[in-house]
């Protein structure tokens, strides 16, 4: 799980709770999985890789709080991206999810849905300096079918199936 940001002095992000958890099966999700927690905020370093992962299964559950102190001035601004290809774009496994900030100050998320490896959405949520949100990017088992959701605050501002996802693995 790396943190690929351009290192600027005017752009600057915490995360408050960065949390991963996967489930290989769809029978092993009533039990831990691999996954990750990181409690107390800390500021995003460019080429920051913070851990591995074994895998990433089928469910898998990203949750942050982030807190922008400075917005910078590229188009994209990497927030996290998570890889099992430790290739940017645009196949298949290069974005398991990855987030972006864009100039307009909005979310840019991609992942792996439905065969496409660069599955993308803008959230319509402006984003504001010195102000927490929290996001939640997850791919869950509901009645026989993998539905991938973004949610900012708790609200869902995207939801589909996914009709092909996959375990990946080791995923950085």
């Amino acid at each position: 799980m790396e943190f690929n940001m351009k290192s600027s002095p005017i752009y600057m992000l915490f995360f408050f709770l960065l949390s991963v958890m996967s489930q290989e099966t769809p029978a092993a999700a009533s039990l831990p999985g691999p996954g990750f927690v990181k409690a107390k905020p800390f500021a995003l370093t460019k080429n920051n890789l913070v851990t591995e992962l074994p895998f990433l299964g089928k469910e898998y559950q990203l949750t942050f709080e982030l807190k922008v102190t400075k917005f910078g001035t590229d188009d994209y601004q990497s927030v996290i991206h998570l890889s099992a290809t430790g290739v940017n774009c645009c196949n298949v496994g290069d974005r398991v999810p990855a987030v972006w900030i864009t100039k307009d100050k909005k979310f840019h998320i991609a992942a792996h849905v439905n065969g496409i490896g660069n599955y993308w959405k803008d959230v319509p949520t402006v984003l504001e300096e010195n102000k927490w949100i929290l996001v939640e990017i997850s791919q869950t088992l509901v009645d026989g079918k993998y539905i991938y959701e973004i949610l900012v605050n708790e609200e869902s501002v995207h939801k589909i199936e996914n009709t092909t996802p996959q375990v990946w693995g080791p995923v950085k």
